[in-house]
């Protein structure tokens, strides 16, 4: 039995294949946070560091992390969100310092096109909605509602793995409930601690 229990555990464990080189590639950067595992994606421009993240709504915009309300927004589909944060960052600048509850980054490299494309995708998403807009002050992030829906089957995970695959990398086993994301690069990565 624990011999079967460690095949399934370590089949459906996290594995995330990094995008292939490419002639022009751009430094992407994944923070990975303490609340459930979260993970959001950023990009470095001009010496700003702008992350992304997805979440419900109500968990995320307006930080109600009650039991009722995560449990009924994980089983019936509710209003996604995108949040935004921009924070101004120099070569060597700590960035979990600037980002509440990151425990650990790393950065690697996508396709500079396929950035590119992500990056305008979530800017445009973002902003076509900014009428919506809302500031999480606990959180220190703003967020705007998300075309895409939330619950149990698409939540924070589901979204991000969308995005690294929309940045040519690929991803599979368990994604639901705090992915191995970082832990499951392939080839692997070290953790940074600041801007590079």
């Amino acid at each position: 039995m624990v011999m079967f229990l460690t095949c399934v555990t370590s089949a459906c464990s996290t594995r995330f294949v990094l995008p292939p080189m490419e002639q022009k590639m751009e430094k992407v950067y994944l923070l990975k946070y303490s609340t459930w595992g979260h993970h959001s994606l950023a990009f470095y421009r001009d010496g700003i560091l702008t992350e992304y993240t997805y979440g419900d709504w109500e968990l995320f915009a307006l930080n109600k992390r009650d039991g009722w309300t995560a449990w009924k927004n994980m089983t019936i589909s509710s209003q996604g969100a995108l949040g935004r944060k921009s924070v101004r960052l120099n070569p060597g600048d700590s960035i979990c310092d600037k980002f509440a509850g990151c425990e650990v980054v790393v950065m690697f490299d996508a396709p500079q096109d396929k950035a590119e494309n992500l990056g305008e995708f979530l800017k445009n998403s973002y902003e076509s909605n900014s009428i919506t807009e809302v500031y999480n002050s606990k959180e220190d992030v703003h967020f705007v509602k998300y075309a895409k829906p939330y619950w149990g089957f698409h939540n924070c995970n589901h979204e991000l793995v969308d995005w690294l695959e929309l940045l040519g990398g690929k991803v599979t086993g368990l994604v639901f409930y705090k992915p191995q994301l970082i832990e499951g690069m392939e080839p692997k990565v070290l953790p940074i601690v600041n801007i590079q």
